[in-house]
């Protein structure tokens, strides 16, 4: 599996989201997946996500991963970034898929990612309702 360079940066919700949409603009996803990548599992309101989008199967997949941008940890920003993001993977047939990654290792997988790590995401994935991400939890101050 090809694992391109990182996109967005972190805590930068639509400016992440414009970088998906300009990598993936003329791109041909199907057979693709999005996988929304988090640390927190059981916590949606104050959750934050990463993109992991796969392209392709076997030798020729390739994966590109975002930085932490997505969700209602970002505030209201974040979380219409997160419905953005799951609508145009609707719009394309993209099945949304969820996995939970621990908080020791979240920030430098993203950063970082390798072939290895990566597709222990994708296997980990679970089919996940779309739904759930497009209808914006109200962000939970602390």
């Amino acid at each position: 599996m090809q694992i391109a360079d990182p996109l967005g940066l972190p805590a930068a919700p639509q400016e992440t989201l414009n970088a998906v949409m300009t990598r993936f603009e003329a791109s041909e996803l199907t057979g693709g997946k999005l996988i929304l990548v988090t640390d927190r599992q059981g916590e949606r309101s104050r959750a934050g996500y990463a993109a992991l989008i796969v392209t392709g199967q076997g030798a020729d997949a390739s994966a590109v991963v975002t930085a932490a941008a997505f969700g209602p940890r970002f505030g209201l920003p974040g979380a219409q970034a997160l419905s953005d993001l799951v609508r145009w993977a609707q719009t394309l047939d993209l099945p949304v898929r969820e996995t939970v990654l621990n908080a020791s290792d979240f920030t430098r997988v993203l950063a970082e990612p390798d072939a290895v790590e990566v597709g222990q995401l994708v296997a980990s994935s679970n089919p996940s309702d779309p739904g759930i991400y497009t209808l914006r939890p109200i962000p939970v101050e602390d």
